[in-house]
């Protein structure tokens, strides 16, 4: 039948589609990603403290917050929650492979400062334990923290030989001067591959790119100028850079450089760093200094068994909603019934399909809250053939034939589909806008799965209606439940 092909190819388009997506999650082995609520992970709560003395402002508790979150969000952990609770700062992540490293992160107050080297002094040097060294034991951290005041002269440890941030016995001590620049002097930073020689040739190291702001851009050549001012091999000639009162690397001025003249252009790198320490490294600096020391006082660890047994629950609330939806449909709707059956297995199927890849492609991370939203879209795509179909119905009572009422009452009933689909659909855009935490995790699978509802329906709904009243089986007014059609 020459007029049935514009009915097959759109179910041929919805069916092919059904079957790319699990093809790709079947060959490629994927799961959902599973959120905090469902997978469990760990909690910290932290005490901040105002370092200026005096109780943490609102506005550095907010700033704090936003910063925490740019930090967590740039470890690739989706679905964190950080929050505030009776003035301290609680942050919960997801069961991710290095979660000290997630939290360690949190904490670092990321003080970011470059100081010109007055001496370097080893483990083995007699010098190291005394003054003004042997105030400082790099095995105790309390005795170097807190020691960085940027307009005196300190003596701060290095990080050991193995690359760790962490100073130990074998750790060198720097004598510096007063800071010259800061993590403010500094407009972005970023990690990537070192390299060499004019066709760029990747090294095999790693190191942080640094774009420093106009200011300090020119405080950095200058204090690089005056640094090239001593010969090479002397320890004057080396910047430190220094994370948190730990020198994180103290390299020299290269010796092209001249005296007085510095490096100019507004960028440096800081080199010889591990790839894990440079991703480390970065968004620290970028996402800037916290405002106020955070001190760990408990750290729990989420248990997935209370997740496991709510997902439970609400799968089968969901299977035991839909299965009614089933019934129903079937008994009033007949034989049109069946096509809400299979209208709804295919919104479930991309529904579900389209959330796992996400999880692979976009780190989309699933919670209860989201899996409410899948949920109540049931209703959303049930109500979807409704409206048809009753217009469907109006039309066959009003004495037109069976298949010219499909297409009548599919024309008839398409603008209150827009606008019942367009309703939903920017409700969870504002609730996704304007909430937070797994409140907007709702809001995302809603309006998915609005989206996906209207496809379905455009997309088979009105075809396979179509094509199923070409049957002289559903031309029998009782087959679906339409009596006037006899």
């Amino acid at each position: 039948m020459p007029g049935s092909r514009r009915y097959v190819i759109p179910l041929l388009v919805v069916f092919t589609l059904v079957g790319v997506v699990w093809a790709v999650i079947a060959v490629q082995d994927l799961e959902p990603r599973l959120g905090l609520d469902l997978r469990g992970g760990s909690s910290v709560t932290f005490v901040p403290t105002n370092p200026q003395g005096g109780e943490p402002t609102e506005e550095q508790l907010n700033t704090t917050v936003d910063i925490i979150r740019n930090r967590v969000n740039s470890k690739g952990v989706a679905e964190s929650e950080v929050n505030l609770e009776g003035g301290n700062i609680v942050v919960s992540i997801p069961d991710v492979p290095n979660p000290d490293e997630v939290i360690a992160a949190v904490g670092t107050t990321a003080q970011l400062q470059f100081r010109p080297v007055v001496e370097i002094i080893g483990p083995s040097d007699p010098k190291y334990t005394q003054d003004p060294f042997k105030a400082v034991d790099c095995t105790k951290p309390e005795t170097y923290t807190g020691k960085d005041d940027p307009e005196k002269e300190v003596v701060l440890c290095a990080r050991n030989e193995a690359g760790q941030l962490r100073p130990d016995a074998n750790s060198p001590k720097l004598r510096m001067g007063a800071v010259s620049l800061g993590g403010t002097d500094i407009s972005s930073a970023r990690p990537q591959l070192a390299t060499t020689g004019q066709g760029g040739v990747t090294t095999g190291q790693w190191e942080t790119q640094l774009n420093f702001s106009g200011r300090g851009g020119d405080r950095f050549q200058d204090l690089t100028g005056k640094a090239a001012c001593n010969p090479d091999g002397d320890p004057k000639r080396n910047i430190a850079i220094t994370l948190d009162a730990v020198v994180i690397n103290y390299p020299p001025v290269a010796s092209d450089v001249q005296c007085n003249q510095g490096i100019s252009g507004g960028t440096a790198v800081i080199t010889g760093q591990t790839q894990g320490e440079a991703e480390n490294l970065a968004p620290l600096i970028s996402s800037g200094a916290l405002p106020l020391t955070l001190d760990p006082q408990s750290r729990t660890t989420v248990s997935a068994t209370l997740g496991a047994d709510s997902l439970r629950a609400g799968l089968i609330g969901g299977a035991v909603g839909l299965g009614l939806v089933f019934l129903y449909v079937l008994v009033y709707y007949r034989g049109l019934g069946l096509v809400i059956w299979v209208g709804l297995a295919i919104a479930a199927a991309l529904n579900v399909g389209i959330v796992i890849l996400m999880g692979e492609l976009i780190g989309f991370t699933l919670t209860l809250a989201g899996i409410a939203g899948l949920i109540v879209a049931v209703g959303i795509s049930a109500d979807t053939y409704v409206v048809f179909f009753e217009r469907l119905k109006d039309e066959v009572r009003e004495g037109k034939s069976l298949r010219t009422s499909v297409d009548r009452g599919w024309q008839r009933s398409f603008h209150t589909l827009v606008s019942a689909n367009a309703v939903s659909f920017f409700a969870a855009v504002i609730l996704y806008v304007l909430a937070i935490g797994p409140v907007r995790g709702f809001a995302f699978t809603l309006g998915l799965a609005t989206l996906i509802d209207f496809f379905a329906a455009w997309f088979f709904a009105r075809p396979a209606v179509s094509l199923l009243t070409r049957l002289r089986l559903f031309q029998e007014g009782r087959f679906v439940g339409i009596r006037a059609a006899v």
